[in-house]
């Protein structure tokens, strides 16, 4: 009997962690688009890195759950990026964003925007509303601000 209770809890951990290792399981979504990206504004705890590439495609990576629930929207150069979820303690989406035409930036909330690597944009302007944060490395200017009693934060790079 004792051989069988402990068959059966090793089958049920093992059931257990098979079914959590599927829920979190790396996704890339790709979405390729004809408008250029001069305006980018993110909500709800996403994470914007922001690359040199050529391609007008926008890639959004992360588990499975937290991709299908991030909502991007693109109207008039204006690329809107949104988790469904505002809970601080989720992990974070990223989205690779193409930022060559990009001129201005707002970050609303806990989302974050950085670069991989140093852009070629020649001046940026960069808007913080809430507890976001800004580490663009660019060739050009970046012009940093805060909405409200939001503190700024500056790094070293």
């Amino acid at each position: 009997m004792k051989k069988l209770s402990l068959i059966l809890v090793m089958t049920i951990a093992a059931s257990s962690f098979a079914q959590t290792n599927t829920l979190d399981i790396t996704t890339v979504k790709k979405i390729s688009t004809d408008e250029i990206v001069t305006s980018l504004k993110i909500y709800n705890n996403v994470e914007v890195i922001l690359t040199d590439k050529e391609l007008n495609e926008i890639q959004i990576v992360g588990g499975k759950t937290d991709v299908e629930n991030t909502m991007v929207k693109i109207n008039n150069g204006e690329l809107t990026i949104t988790s469904s979820s505002d809970d601080f303690f989720k992990d974070k989406v990223l989205v690779y964003v193409p930022s060559k035409s990009l001129a201005t930036v707002y970050i609303h909330g806990g989302s974050s925007v950085s670069s991989t690597g140093i852009l070629a944009n020649e001046m940026l302007e960069v808007t913080i509303n809430g507890d976001g944060k800004s580490t663009i490395q660019t060739s050009g200017y970046v012009n940093v601000n805060t909405i409200g009693d939001f503190p700024l934060e500056t790094s070293a790079n």
